[in-house]
């Protein structure tokens, strides 16, 4: 199969593209997917919405060859983002939220009437509200190969579903359970709510202002000229296992998954939304949906529980490898290694995609596929990882900002480490501090930490505001190593009491390493130091 992957902008190193490119080129190698478009995602720092760009496969195949006419799959190429869609769906439910036409708390046959009486419920259950549609936790039953079926499906018909009644599998608020029903139905409340109907007013509201124009519902919206052919997988392992499938026509379903659309598109779409999350964007213009509704969409609303690790040799299993959960149209992870990320994957007839984004950074990575369930999201994830390992600046953590005030602070409070003067802890320390530990003792818990880790007054001096560890706004820490052969297993012990009370208990297998410094500001706006904290790590 003919593959390509243009050269990187910059801030991407050859080597990552190069290793990127080659895991979408296996996949059609493999045949794991007919063809693949990709693209990094620019991050806050990057004037560029995509930073380097490949494709592999074709847009069509026939007999397990390009199809007459077809063409490589390349940067321009139209795919199908099949749940990616829920995206937009949310987007305009908090739009119209923001404008005070409905509320999330808000039951859904108040919008859609034919929706009364369609939930199962017990006695003392409510009917689901639109908060919970959004968050898949309404408790209705996942539907994936079967709501891919119905993106056709009239509102007359939807509305005969309806009155047949809707299963469950658990209460509502009980649980996380993807459903694409649910998101039909909030398609639903955009049409009754704004008098048109869902595709209307996300063009209006979100593709035409973004100019997205790539992106559309039908044959009728995209140019077919770059349209991917959507494959299915036929019970072969070669070539001749894709076989096209044809284009459905867009009804009630489509709001959960109806959208086609580019990797740039989806880039433009994925970086409006990130941008939430960037430093000073509340001034940069809200757009077309205000910035706290797009942090809204980013939060994670309803835990969705996963396996655990397999258990080791003692048959424990040592935890999860990450906490995952959903928000508004959008999934929230958070990896030990990569931090938060924020994605959504898209599984349809023909065609497979994934979006992802590092929400400290903005980076991100978009892969649309052209089979089913074809594997764009481990591809993504891993080029994430790979931009990790080539790029660590790219995905760098961001440490948050400590507050003015509680700059002010730390520097009264290092001054009142190294002088006990009492007009600077009669000035900085809240009403809790001399009752949680009285002064004197609060000092004798710093001798006894600089004694363990055989450090004396004169570290405190060079300890300076601007060199604190920020862990929120509000707090702070310094560490300083503790001086070669320090201390002992016993000493460690004794000298590890924290102002809050909390000392160790037993002897350490090691000596202290360090003396941590650690301040907490109250929840004041002017607030003053609830804990000041010196112990021997």
């Amino acid at each position: 199969m003919p593959s390509s992957a243009e050269s990187p902008r910059p801030h991407v190193p050859a080597e990552a593209v190069t290793a990127i490119a080659a895991l979408a080129e296996n996949a059609v190698a493999e045949h794991r997917t007919s063809g693949v478009t990709w693209a990094i995602i620019g991050g806050y720092a990057h004037d560029q919405a995509i930073l380097a760009h490949g494709a592999a496969g074709h847009r069509e195949l026939a007999d397990g060859r390009p199809a007459p006419g077809s063409s490589p799959m390349d940067r321009a190429t139209v795919s199908r983002i099949a749940s990616m869609t829920k995206s937009f769906t949310a987007a305009t439910i908090l739009a119209l939220r923001d404008e005070g036409r409905l509320s999330l708390d808000d039951p859904i046959s108040a919008h859609v009437p034919e929706a009364e009486g369609a939930f199962e419920l017990a006695d003392d259950d409510r009917e689901p509200t639109l908060r919970r549609l959004l968050t898949m936790d309404a408790g209705l039953i996942t539907d994936n190969p079967w709501g891919d079926r119905q993106e056709a499906m009239t509102r007359e018909e939807f509305a005969a579903v309806l009155r047949s009644g809707l299963g469950h599998v658990h209460r509502p608020g009980d649980g996380f359970e993807y459903s694409n029903t649910g998101y039909a139905l909030l398609g639903r409340v955009i049409d009754e709510v704004t008098g048109s109907d869902y595709a209307t007013e996300i063009r209006r509201r979100f593709l035409d202002p973004l100019g997205l124009t790539a992106t559309g519902w039908s044959a009728g919206e995209i140019d077919t000229g770059r349209l991917a052919t959507g494959h299915r997988l036929a019970d072969r392992t070669d070539a001749t296992r894709f076989e096209a499938v044809p284009l459905d026509s867009p009804g009630v379903y489509g709001a959960m998954a109806g959208l086609f659309s580019s990797v740039d598109d989806v880039a433009t779409w994925g970086r409006f939304l990130a941008a939430a999350d960037a430093e000073g964007s509340a001034s940069r213009g809200a757009g077309p949906l205000a910035t706290a509704s797009r942090r809204e969409m980013q939060q994670l609303h309803r835990h969705q529980a996963l396996a655990p690790l397999p258990a080791g040799q003692d048959g424990v299993s040592p935890g999860f490898d990450r906490v995952r959960g959903y928000g508004f149209g959008l999934v929230i992870e958070h990896f030990p290694d990569l931090g938060e990320v924020i994605s959504h994957s898209g599984g349809y007839p023909g065609y497979g995609s994934f979006m992802v984004w590092h929400r400290d950074s903005g980076v991100g990575v978009v892969a649309l596929a052209n089979s089913k369930y074809a594997p764009a999201t481990p591809l993504s994830m891993q080029a994430l990882r790979i931009l990790q390992r080539e790029a660590p600046e790219l995905l760098a953590r961001r440490a948050p900002e400590p507050a003015p005030h509680t700059l002010e602070a730390a520097s009264a409070a290092l001054d009142w480490l190294r002088t006990d003067e009492d007009a600077l802890a009669d000035a900085w320390f809240a009403d809790n501090m001399d009752l949680d530990v009285p002064r004197a003792e609060r000092r004798r818990r710093l001798e006894k930490a600089l004694a363990a880790t055989g450090l004396d007054t004169s570290a405190l001096e060079a300890l300076r505001v601007e060199d604190a560890q920020v862990l929120s706004r509000a707090r702070l820490r310094w560490t300083v190593p503790a001086r070669s052969g320090a201390g002992s297993a016993g000493s460690a012990s004794g000298s590890g009491a924290a102002a809050g009370g909390a000392g160790s208990a037993g002897s350490t297998a090691t000596a202290p390493s360090a003396l941590q410094v650690e301040m907490l500001m109250d929840p004041r706006r002017e607030g003053l130091v609830q804990s000041l904290d010196t112990i021997a790590r």
